[in-house]
């Protein structure tokens, strides 16, 4: 387990990801784990046109296990850490290790990722706690198939858990 869990852009604007039932269980089984732990969970949400703060696209899925005590920032980039606070949070309470979870593999969560690792923050992932759209020429498991090759022993440590999709982006 890491020291912080990131959690980006579970937005009802990316209500049709692909296994969004199963990825928000699984996503609240790592929140309810980290809160078990009294460690920090972040919550990263997207803005832009159709996506501003406060409107219906912008809010968190309804069935998250977010809570107030919580963090909770606002991105305009793919890069959670862009002109977010992110990165201070982080160095300020000296959490070095984080795991990574949420949508779009393709954008925001392959830019955090890459971005965090040039920050010098290890990171671990859990392949069930992500996902994207299909595109007009990869299916979703190919977008993350194709990435999880790239993050494994370069940017990211992959882990574990108890879930009916691990397997199933594992190589």
């Amino acid at each position: 387990m890491a020291q912080a869990l990131i959690v980006i852009d579970m937005q009802q604007a990316l209500a049709k990801i692909d296994h969004r039932n199963q990825m928000v269980a699984t996503i609240n089984q790592r929140i309810d784990r980290y809160r078990e732990a009294q460690r920090p969970i972040i919550f990263i949400q997207h803005t832009e046109p159709g996506m501003e703060v406060a409107s219906a696209g912008w809010q968190l899925f309804p069935d998250l296990h977010a809570a107030g005590s919580d963090v909770y920032y606002n991105k305009t980039r793919p890069d959670s850490f862009y002109q977010t606070g992110l990165e201070a949070f982080l160095k300020m309470n000296q959490l070095r290790t984080i795991e990574i979870c949420g949508a779009q593999v393709e954008y925001c969560v392959d830019t955090t990722i890459r971005v965090a690792y040039h920050l010098g923050f290890q990171i671990e992932l859990l392949m069930a706690g992500i996902s994207t759209l299909d595109s007009d020429l990869l299916t979703a498991t190919q977008i993350k198939q194709h990435h999880a090759h790239i993050w494994e022993h370069r940017f990211a440590e992959f882990v574990t858990a108890n879930t009916e999709l691990d397997g199933q982006y594992q190589k």
